[in-house]
């Protein structure tokens, strides 16, 4: 599902170089270059005339050039000295212009890299990063699906994109400062958020149902769905939704996967009373910790195959118990859309042994613990 392995914070190096280098860029900073690179030249070539002549340490425009950069840079190593008191006053205002340059300089990279900062802390800045998975939302049971998310091996950096209080999201980047999640603050249903969030190149999306607004948060899912749809057609989206009678909607907006709120506390409640064992099984199995679920890809030698043989062979290789098969089309085309069409994945639990594997199918089971 995710094309990216976990790579640390060193990803985000490169992304804040550049976005540095434009920002100094916007500061004007080339002309505070044009103008030390001026007063080098001009103060070089007026110390070579005032010491043309003299029997001083700086005979030739290259010594004035050394001894011009050495001031202005402000080392002074002093092997270039000049002694006319012409060369000295020119000598002065490199010095004088080389510590005012210096400063400016200094303010003006520090500047940038303080702003670049309070931006990325504040959700304002805009991303450039890949292959990423995006959180749109937030609710109390956010943080159970992001640590989730984390302890998936298979997933790069994850972005939150939602307009949590400063001081929530903060206390939240404290605690899981050591992965690599980043934040945008914005409404997910505006595609300009969710630009900034980079969501053109990102892996896939989850969509949090928002309990706050009750039935309207469904409603909300459904734009932000459509929203990131719109940036990125093949972009696998995830929903949470609070009413099951939402579900054909949210796959019309393009969801291609809608979990119910609560769906499955039913049936643990009831399995607890009737069928005591039943509950304890699958909790493990729809946790983030234990035996969970996993997908596999069908290798590519068992497509045409028999189900049976392809089970035997997993099991054999790895221990991977199969339990079902998953059967997804191919993506919706814009004319499908737009008349309601196309179907979501097709679930075969425990499928017979000669039922033939297909290009697009993939295999759902259990991995052996150790």
């Amino acid at each position: 599902m995710f094309r990216a392995a976990r790579q640390g914070k060193v990803t985000i190096l490169p992304e804040v170089l550049t976005t540095t280098w434009r920002r100094l860029q916007r500061e004007n900073l080339s002309r505070v270059f044009l103008l030390a690179a001026g007063l080098l030249f001009i103060g070089a070539a007026g110390v070579a005339a005032a010491e043309n002549g003299s029997h001083g340490t700086i005979q030739s425009f290259g010594d004035a050039l050394w001894y011009a950069l050495a001031t202005v840079a402000t080392v002074g190593y002093g092997d270039r000295v000049p002694t006319t008191l012409a060369g000295r006053i020119i000598g002065s205002v490199l010095i004088v212009g080389g510590v005012t340059l210096f400063s400016v300089l200094t303010a003006t990279v520090a500047s940038a890299l303080v702003s670049h900062r309070i931006k990325e802390d504040r959700g304002l800045e805009s991303l450039k990063t890949k292959d990423h998975l995006l959180v749109c939302g937030w609710n109390p049971g956010a943080e159970h699906v992001l640590e989730a998310i984390i302890d998936d091996r298979r997933v790069g950096a994850v972005v939150l994109v939602n307009e949590l209080p400063e001081e929530s999201i903060a206390e939240l980047l404290a605690r899981r400062a050591a992965q690599e999640i980043r934040f945008v603050r914005g409404d997910p249903t505006t595609e300009a958020t969710l630009e900034r969030a980079n969501a053109k190149e990102a892996t896939a999306a989850v969509v949090l149902a928002d309990a706050t607004r009750g039935a309207a948060s469904d409603d909300r899912a459904t734009l932000v769905t459509l929203a990131l749809k719109s940036l990125k057609r093949d972009l696998r989206v995830t929903v949470e939704a609070v009413d099951i009678n939402s579900e054909p909607h949210l796959r019309r907006a393009g969801a291609d996967e809608v979990v119910i709120t609560g769906e499955f506390n039913g049936f643990l409640l009831a399995s607890s009373a009737l069928a005591p064992g039943v509950s304890e099984v699958a909790r493990p199995l729809l946790s983030s910790s234990g035996s969970e679920l996993r997908r596999l890809n069908i290798p590519p030698e068992y497509v045409g195959r028999g189900y049976g043989e392809l089970a035997g062979a997993l099991r054999a290789r790895d221990g991977f118990l199969a339990i079902a098969v998953v059967h997804e089309t191919p993506g919706l085309t814009l004319d499908q859309l737009l008349r309601f069409e196309g179907e979501a994945p097709r679930v075969f639990l425990n499928p017979p042994d000669d039922y033939p594997i297909d290009a697009h199918d993939a295999v759902v089971g259990i991995p052996r613990t150790s």
